[in-house]
């Protein structure tokens, strides 16, 4: 099954995490690159960025004690919504209403995934039949929601103890045409991991 991106919130052995996968037909030709605290996916040809305005972006910003996971350029605008002091929550509604979903081919939804020091997770997707979000009261546990075919928030299986473990974990899963994947997880800080194909 093709999912294209996704991105994931948990907590596994008691620590919270985002993860992010990039899975492309149209664009493998990318990876996932840690500087500071945000992960960037970029194209390893910079020739690409003419044929897609959307195969670059951060995809993963902590910001303090939280941490946000898209698949776009609305990474930057609900982190920024966040350093103003807007709820987890709100930034998430307002950074998805503000970029609405990709204007490409296939009208790509936009998703994103939120986790705060108050233990909370939100996940959202907009895409052209509407918006959904929701709030999560993390457990040993982890969801997902992803671009195509997986667009409501499911369980998913991921448990591992680094930010490497869990990119890793996020790039093997059984889902079609892996690029990259990301995580970010809190342990008293949050440690980034990525994983390239």
């Amino acid at each position: 099954m093709y999912v294209g991106r996704m991105v994931a919130i948990g907590k596994s052995n008691g620590k919270l995490f985002v993860g992010y996968r990039v899975s492309s037909r149209s664009f493998p030709n990318r990876m996932a690159v840690a500087k500071d605290d945000v992960v960037s996916i970029t194209p390893k040809d910079p020739a690409d960025l003419s044929k897609s305005p959307y195969i670059s972006y951060n995809c993963i910003r902590v910001i303090g004690e939280g941490v946000v996971a898209t698949n776009g350029s609305h990474t930057d605008v609900i982190a920024e919504k966040i350093q103003q002091g807007y709820p987890s929550r709100d930034a998430l509604a307002l950074g998805l209403l503000t970029m609405d979903y990709e204007k490409d081919a296939y009208n790509t939804p936009r998703i994103a995934g939120i986790i705060d020091a108050t233990g909370l997770g939100y996940l959202g997707i907009i895409q052209a039949s509407g918006m959904n979000i929701r709030e999560f009261k993390l457990k040993d546990e982890a969801f997902f929601v992803a671009t195509y075919e997986k667009t409501d928030f499911e369980k998913l299986e991921l448990r591992n103890s680094t930010a490497q473990d869990i990119a890793k974990s996020m790039y093997e899963l059984k889902f079609e045409h892996p690029v990259c994947a990301a995580a970010a997880l809190w342990d008293g800080e949050f440690n980034i991991g990525v994983h390239n194909g």
